[in-house]
C-alpha cells in the first residue's frame, strides 16, 4: 500500500503537467506522447546509476515490452484527447472501474476467491462513476450530451491503463528485467514511434515547453512506484486512481468548488464502494 500512496502523491503533482501540456501548450496526441515520453526517459535514465540495468532479451520479454509500449501509447493518445474536453476528475472516476476489473482478472487467474457481495458493490460503484462522468456543473450551463467518441475513448483509456499494469505484473515478476530498465525502454520506444509524426519547427516554438518537460520528474517517480505496486498486486495498482480521485474530491471541497449535487453524491458513492470492495477483497483473501 505504501507504494500506491507514493504513486498517488507523484501522480497528483504530474497530473497538473498533463493538463498543462495538453491544453496550455495545445499539444496534439503525437506531440503529447513525444514530449512526455522523452522527458520521462531522461529522468528515468538518471535513476539507472542507483538501480542498475537488467533486461534479459527473450521472446517473452520482447513481446511484453512491445505490448507495454502499445498500451502506453494508447494511454497517452486517449488521455491527450480526453483532457482537452474533460477534467482530470472525470478521468480518475472512469479509472475506478479498474478496481472491479483487477478483481475479476485475479479471480480468473485463481488469485482471488469469489464473494456474492461483490456484485451489488460493483453495480453501485458503476452508478457512482456514471453520476460523475456524465454530469456537468450546475452553473446555468445546459447539460451537454456525451457522444459515442467520449465513451469509446474513455473505455480505451481504461483498458490501456489496466493492461499496462497487467503486463508490468507479468514481466517484472520474473528475473528477466528490472523495473527501471523496463520503464526506460518503454518510454524510449514510445518516443521513437512518435518521432516521425512530430513537426519540430512548430513544436519547439511552443512557449512553456521546458516547463512541460520538467513536470515529468514526478511522473518518472510515479511510474517507478506504480510499477512496484503493479508487481506486488493488481489491486494495489488499480487503487492508485481512486485515491487520486479522493484527493481531487477533498481539494474541491476545500476550495468550495460547485461540483453539483449529482456529481457530489456520485463521488461519495464511488469512494465509499471502492473502500468497501477493497476491504471485502482482503477479508475474503484472508489477509485482514
Amino acid at each position: 500500500m505504501l507504494f500506491s500512496l507514493l504513486t498517488v502523491v507523484f501522480y497528483a503533482a504530474s497530473s497538473l503537467g498533463d493538463k498543462f501540456i495538453s491544453s496550455k501548450l495545445d499539444c496534439n496526441a503525437k506531440e503529447f506522447s513525444f514530449l512526455v515520453s522523452v522527458a520521462t526517459a531522461v529522468f528515468l535514465a538518471l535513476l539507472l546509476p542507483f538501480f542498475g540495468w537488467n533486461f534479459a532479451l527473450s521472446w517473452r520479454s520482447a513481446v511484453i515490452l512491445l505490448l507495454l509500449i502499445a498500451f502506453k501509447i494508447g494511454e497517452f493518445y486517449t488521455s491527450a484527447y480526453l483532457l482537452k474536453t474533460v477534467s482530470a476528475y472525470e478521468l480518475k472516476a472512469w479509472l475506478s472501474i479498474n478496481v472491479i476489473v483487477s478483481y475479476l482478472v485475479d479471480l480468473g487467474r485463481g488469485k482471488e476467491t469469489f464473494f456474492w457481495s461483490f456484485i451489488p458493490c460493483a453495480a453501485v460503484m458503476l452508478l457512482g462513476i456514471g453520476m460523475i462522468a456524465f454530469t456537468h456543473h450546475e452553473e446555468g450551463e445546459e447539460k451537454k450530451k456525451r457522444g459515442v467518441f467520449y465513451v469509446l475513448f474513455s473505455l480505451a483509456y481504461i483498458a490501456s491503463k489496466f493492461l499496462y499494469g497487467l503486463a508490468i505484473n507479468e514481466l517484472c515478476l520474473t528475473d528477466q528485467a528490472s523495473r527501471i530498465s523496463v520503464l526506460l525502454l518503454v518510454m524510449l520506444g514510445v518516443a521513437l514511434i512518435q518521432l516521425p509524426f512530430v513537426r519540430f519547427k512548430t513544436f519547439f516554438r511552443k512557449k512553456g515547453l521546458l516547463l512541460g518537460a520538467v513536470t515529468r520528474l514526478p511522473n518518472a517517480l510515479g511510474l517507478w512506484t506504480e510499477a512496484i505496486a503493479a508487481q506486488q498486486n493488481l489491486l494495489l495498482y488499480s487503487l492508485v486512481q481512486p485515491m487520486q480521485l479522493l484527493i481531487l474530491f477533498v481539494v474541491a471541497l476545500v476550495k468550495r468548488e460547485k461540483l453539483g449535487k449529482v456529481k457530489l453524491i456520485g463521488s461519495i458513492i464511488t469512494l465509499v464502494t471502492v473502500t468497501v470492495m477493497t476491504v471485502l477483497i482482503y477479508i475474503n483473501r484472508g489477509t485482514i
